[in-house]
């Protein structure tokens, strides 16, 4: 197993790892009732800003959210995420307008500009989240918009605090149910 400490949370780096992971069913709970009340946050917040927009979503996993999005608000839906076996999933939802490729947040360059780029539950995973940020903020259009979505932890909550000491979110949602708690923030390009 290989895995590296960030603020005392593994973070799992090789791909044959998640997509062991994967095949196993470790994730499978994202596409419960449970998450549903944050996958509905999220649906809003993009829906909210996604008028005929270009979309990356950073850490994509099966492409739960944008199979909760009406495919007509945005122009353009690209997924990324570092396990083979959850992009094979997710190019099941491909359409003209979505795409699905496999890649590392850390490394991942995109060749276009977004309007909106989503770290769902995936941004904790990046080697330095804040830096992360301010590098795919050069992938924003001028008036882009980051949605994040970040399970509360101690270490989270730390990761939160920084995150809007580098960027001011200009909407926010605390999504609670019965044993979790994910923050939604919406952060203006800097």
């Amino acid at each position: 197993m290989h895995l590296r400490i960030i603020n005392w949370k593994p973070v799992w780096k090789k791909r044959p790892t998640w997509d062991e992971q994967y095949l196993n069913g470790k994730w499978d709970g994202l596409a419960s009732e449970c998450e549903e009340a944050r996958f509905d946050t999220l649906r809003k917040f993009v829906e909210a800003h996604a008028a005929n927009s270009r979309i990356l979503e950073i850490g994509c996993g099966e492409g739960i959210l944008q199979s909760r999005l009406d495919p007509s608000i945005y122009a353009h839906y690209l997924g990324i995420d570092i396990s083979s076996v959850a992009i094979e999933r997710a190019r099941q939802l491909q359409q003209s307008r979505t795409r699905y490729l496999v890649g590392d947040m850390d490394t991942f360059q995109p060749d276009e500009q977004f309007d909106i780029i989503i770290f769902n539950e995936s941004l904790y995973y990046a080697r330095n989240p804040c830096q992360t940020m301010k590098r795919y903020m050069q992938h924003l259009h001028a008036n882009g918009i980051f949605i994040t979505s970040i399970y509360e932890t101690t270490s989270n909550k730390r990761l939160i605090k920084k995150l809007t000491n580098h960027f001011t979110p200009f909407d926010s949602s605390i999504t609670v149910n019965e044993k979790k708690r994910w923050h939604c923030h919406l952060y203006r390009k800097a």
